[in-house]
């Protein structure tokens, strides 16, 4: 009964990997992805900009989403040759909701908003933009510290999160674009 149900999981897991390999998947920094690793040099050569709130002011929030742009962009080195500047601001909305009788707030909800734009530097012109959001809710209790604490954990897993959008989305429209990523 053993050797049957490891033979049915082998043949599972191949069949799983025939199918991904037949839907055309292909790792946007892998051998298999239309501009191979040039793809993962020309994203490691993106430089940031300081990220900026609405207000123009660079904040906590600022440095947040900036390291994880950073830590996300690109698995190899940069060589030096910057050819995209990418851009960006954002918004925190906070609302309180979860109203009790006695008019206290028991949910705050924070919405991240970052607008985006990728810069071709020869032409200073934008070649891709895009807005990445990302929503968390936290619980507030009757401790200022712990409520501080949730509202900081939340901004970082907001930071995280549209990090993450903005990253996929840049090497998804640079991979689709061979000749951009390829540098002609």
């Amino acid at each position: 009964m053993a050797k049957g149900l490891k033979a049915v999981r082998i043949i599972t897991g191949l069949l799983c990997v025939l199918f991904i390999g037949a839907c055309g998947f292909s790792p946007m920094y892998g051998q298999n992805s239309a501009t191979g690793t040039g793809l993962a040099q020309v994203m490691a050569n993106i430089q940031i900009d300081p990220i900026r709130s609405a207000s123009g002011r660079q904040e906590r929030l600022s440095q947040l989403i900036e390291n994880n742009l950073h830590d996300r962009i690109s698995p190899v080195a940069s060589n030096g040759n910057t050819r995209y500047v990418l851009k960006a601001n954002y918004d925190v909305e906070e609302r309180g909701y979860g109203i009790r009788e006695d008019e206290s707030v028991t949910l705050q909800n924070l919405r991240l908003s970052v607008g985006y734009a990728l810069i071709d530097i020869n032409s200073d012109e934008s070649i891709m933009d895009g807005t990445a959001r990302a929503i968390v809710t936290y619980d507030l209790v009757q401790s200022d510290f712990s409520n501080m604490q949730a509202r900081q954990t939340s901004l970082e897993r907001l930071s995280e999160e549209v990090a993450n959008q903005i990253i996929t989305r840049i090497g998804t429209y640079l991979s689709n674009n061979s000749d951009i990523a390829k540098g002609d």
